[in-house]
This record gives structure tokens, C-alpha cells and sequence, in this order.
């Protein structure tokens, strides 16, 4: 259930997130992008805590090893350039107007941009050689 819900988040950030980009900024979409990528944040991280060690202790395959950490890369970036792009808004939040200089700005969203496609397709590849068995029958 947990990751069903995780799984549900990410797909509405990345395709909230490609209209942010595509469209420009929509105060709703916007708002709902960083309401729902906190909250995917505080249900990520611990389950990665736990999630993380265990399956490296039985991980067998040095290719799905190797893909993992990949992953965990790309969703540390994602993770923490969303978080320092939020910082302005939740500065606003409590009264004081800042914003970081334009290049870094535009470093940050290039960043999050494309790891979050760099996520998305490492999370298919990963669920497709962890969890799920081509050709088993579905009874």
C-alpha cells in the first residue's frame, strides 16, 4: 500500500511538474507540485532508511546493485534540489521575500528536471528486475 502511494506521488510530481515546465508557472499546479513533493519527502525517506540496507544485504546481482545506487543518486538529487528550490517559497510563507541569483536558479530546475526523468526510468527499470516476473500468470 505504501508504495502504491509513493508510486501515485511521483507520477503526480512528474506530471505536475512537466506542466510547470512546459507552461510556465500556474499557482495551483505549482502549490499542489511542492505540497505533494513535501509529503512524498516525509514517506520516502524512512522507508529508504529501512528499505536501503536490507536490500543491499541481499542483493545478488551485481547489475541491480549497481542500478540501485544509480537510483538512489538520481533521487538524492531530485529530492534535494527540489528541497532547495522550495526554500523561497517557504520563506514567503513566513514573510521574507529571497530569491537565489538567476544562474542558480536555472542550475537547480535543469538539475531537477532531468533527474526526475532520470528517476522515472531508473524506478521502471528497477521494479521491472526486483518485482516483477516476465511472463508469470496472474491467477
Amino acid at each position: 500500500m505504501r508504495s502504491g502511494i509513493q508510486s501515485l506521488a511521483f507520477a503526480a510530481l512528474f506530471v505536475s511538474g512537466l506542466d510547470l515546465w512546459l507552461s510556465g508557472q500556474q499557482r495551483l499546479v505549482l502549490w499542489a507540485h511542492l505540497l505533494i513533493g513535501l509529503g512524498l519527502l516525509v514517506f520516502l525517506v524512512p522507508w529508504l532508511t529501512r528499505h536501503v540496507p536490507t536490500s543491499l544485504r541481499q542483493s545478488r546481482r551485481r547489475a541491480f546493485t549497481n542500478l540501485s545506487w544509480a537510483l538512489l543518486a538520481c533521487w538524492t538529487l531530485l529530492l534535494g534540489s527540489g528541497l532547495v528550490m522550495a526554500v523561497p517559497a517557504l520563506l514567503w510563507l513566513g514573510g521574507i521575500v529571497w530569491f537565489p541569483q538567476r544562474p542558480v536558479t536555472e542550475a537547480l530546475s535543469l538539475i531537477h528536471f532531468w533527474s526526475s526523468w532520470l528517476a522515472a526510468g531508473g524506478l521502471v527499470l528497477h521494479l521491472t528486475m526486483r518485482h516483477w516476473v516476465w511472463g508469470r500468470k496472474w491467477n
